[in-house]
């Protein structure tokens, strides 16, 4: 039996992997990309595992996503196993949303629940299999808990499929519907036709144009924002009715977390705190460091001169070597230790967590243009490189 695992970035996927397969792994890239791609024996089952991209959607924005979706949807796997962080519940469950709409078997690992004591949170597995239609074990991929649950499981569901619930309101769920029976497809699949994804360009037909264009008019936003907004609705429900929080002493994280990711002051701090971070690579520390490197490739292009003008050499080929490689070279390098300390900054945010929680709330935002919030980091490391480049252009004029 082949079964993936799907699950966000940093949610213990990883971990969780290796404890079900051990060293029984083969490694590889995905046909067409350069994305590392795992497969094992499960051990005690012999059944395949794989382990797909860490991922926040089935949305294609990126090359991860693509991969994700193009493997549960062609490759169709016999099973899901969906790897959900219990600390970020409502950002893991939009992904859970997705999946169990494939029609595919879906097992939920709520991996890292035992943290959750510390903070005074329980959630309800019971209820949440409930509320959600599916298995939901609870595990800690980190110590080795809940695994052989996991594996019972995976026994007792071989060859049971999952029937999708309608989670969305009357109007758009009477829209998916006639959808699915239009087209003979599956729930996930007639969602992604409403949406207009470039995939089922095929089905796009006077219907389903109007269908979209109704809910459009009767909600005021394009789709995708209807659909995600529905989604995100639905899944703070789930959180509602499956955790339960008790009084404790307020740790300097919650403290931190209701400033930083306050529903009013997120965005300016964030602005501020990149503006921080640009102001040290380039300001401070990075205005220093062009300076020092700038003058060590001068003495160091000085040298070669008087070592080429004391062997002979002619005028054009010691301009060439000291005015053009030299100092072509040196001026690329002199914005090498910019970037070292953007990115030093950037893995100091991603460590403390900040990063991926910035990310979720940026995700509404930048659906808005066809992208997701994980494009986050590319973003800001591409501006700084534009900026590099025409720093270099002006060196280069002059």
């Amino acid at each position: 039996m082949k079964i993936a695992l799907v699950g966000n970035q940093n949610s213990g996927k990883t971990t969780l992997f290796n404890l079900l397969t051990g060293t029984n792994q083969k490694i590889g890239n995905w046909p067409g990309v350069t994305i590392e791609r795992k497969i094992g024996k499960i051990k005690d089952l012999e059944d395949d595992l794989i382990d797909l991209p860490g991922i926040y959607s089935l949305s294609p924005y990126t090359i991860e996503e693509e991969v994700s979706r193009k493997f549960v949807l062609e490759e169709k796997p016999d099973m899901i196993i969906n790897i959900i962080d219990a600390t970020s519940i409502e950002r893991s469950l939009y992904l859970t949303t997705q999946l169990m709409e494939l029609n595919t078997k879906v097992i939920i690992a709520l991996n890292m629940a035992d943290r959750l004591e510390a903070k005074g949170i329980h959630i309800d597995a019971e209820k949440l299999s409930k509320e959600i239609g599916t298995d939901v074990v609870i595990i800690s991929a980190l110590k080795g808990l809940g695994i052989d649950d996991l594996k019972n499981i995976i026994r007792k569901s071989k060859g049971r499929q999952v029937i999708s619930r309608e989670i969305f309101k009357s109007n758009i769920e009477t829209e998916i519907l006639q959808t699915e029976h239009r087209f003979k497809i599956n729930r996930f699949m007639a969602i992604k036709v409403l949406e207009n994804d470039k995939m089922y360009q095929n089905y796009q037909v006077g219907q389903v144009k109007n269908s979209r264009q109704r809910l459009e008019e009767i909600y005021k936003m394009n789709i995708e924002e209807i659909i995600a907004n529905a989604r995100y609705d639905y899944i703070v429900g789930i959180k509602n009715k499956v955790t339960t929080i008790s009084s404790i002493k307020e740790t300097m994280s919650d403290k931190l977390d209701k400033i930083f990711l306050n529903k009013f002051f997120a965005f300016p701090i964030f602005i501020i705190i990149m503006f921080l971070v640009y102001y040290l690579s380039v300001g401070v520390v990075g205005s220093f460091t062009v300076d020092w490197v700038t003058d060590a490739v001068a003495n160091f292009g000085e040298m070669i001169r008087d070592i080429l003008t004391n062997l002979g050499a002619s005028n054009w080929s010691v301009s060439l070597v000291v005015d053009g490689i030299v100092a072509g070279t040196g001026a690329v390098l002199g914005f090498v230790p910019q970037l070292i300390i953007l990115f030093f900054c950037i893995s100091i945010l991603e460590t403390t967590g900040y990063m991926s929680r910035i990310t979720f709330l940026l995700d509404k935002l930048f659906k808005k243009f066809g992208l997701s919030g994980q494009t986050l980091v590319p973003f800001i490391v591409g501006l700084r490189m534009l900026s590099t480049c025409n720093n270099v252009n002006k060196n280069n004029k002059r």
